[in-house]
């Protein structure tokens, strides 16, 4: 399971409009199938965060179903408050938990781009998918902040308008979570969205083959021209 198969069930939502219920719907058991045990962990650690985040995660395990995106949701938001006051992230954050080892690659490769350390690398990542997950029917979170389906358009080709993470308020998000200036979150976010465009585009891409041309066909065609143009002289 790779990150690209839930940014295609994602887009499949988008395009379905369906507000499918959770027991019906493949990002629930996809999600489920991937986190297994993390929510169990994730628990069983959870007073490493500070305590007003602490209550808050509790109140949100209650109203969300285990195994589910809300499941995956709520381990973005520790890993996204965790550069909050910390040095670190909580211990059942670390690389060997499953929605970390989706992101890792991401987060390895902004930090290189960016020039900036792996722990805010790996809060931005986690931003930016979990702006983009809440914009799915069983995320319960709020999806109201921009459009999706214009910034999915937007992903597919490639080409970002830049002036939606000043708009959507991203990048002030950004820059009060990781100490950023507002100018290095502006492009560190635009890296981090051209890496799932990247996805993005790859999901979108056409299944249907080019029609080939033969190499008989095409000399066929090279010897009648040839052979058109001689005069046979006696």
């Amino acid at each position: 399971m790779s990150m690209e198969d839930i940014l295609k069930v994602l887009v499949n939502s988008r395009q379905q409009q369906g507000n499918a219920s959770q027991s019906a719907d493949p990002m629930t058991s996809l999600i489920g199938s991937l986190l297994g045990g993390a929510q169990t962990q994730g628990q069983s650690h959870a007073p490493v965060a500070p305590p007003s985040y602490y209550q808050q995660q509790q109140q949100m395990q209650q109203q969300q179903q285990t195994g589910g995106l809300g499941s995956m949701m709520g381990l973005l938001e520790m890993v996204m408050g965790s550069n909050q006051g910390n040095t670190g992230m909580p211990s059942s954050l670390g690389t060997n938990n499953p929605v970390m080892a989706l992101l890792q690659p991401y987060v390895e490769k902004l930090a290189k781009k960016m020039n900036i350390p792996p722990q805010i690398a790996m809060v931005v990542v986690s931003f930016v998918a979990y702006k983009m997950l809440s914009h799915h029917p069983t995320s319960g979170r709020d999806s109201n902040s921009f459009d999706l389906d214009a910034l999915l358009g937007q992903m597919s080709t490639g080409k970002i308008d830049k002036n939606i993470y000043q708009t959507s308020g991203m990048v002030n998000e950004i820059s009060r979570s990781t100490g950023l200036d507002e100018a290095t979150a502006a492009k560190t976010l635009d890296a981090a969205f051209g890496m799932f465009g990247k996805q993005i585009q790859k999901v979108n891409a056409p299944t249907t083959a080019k029609p080939r041309v033969t190499p008989g066909a095409r000399g066929l065609r090279s010897t009648g021209a040839r052979g058109s143009a001689k005069v046979k002289r006696g």
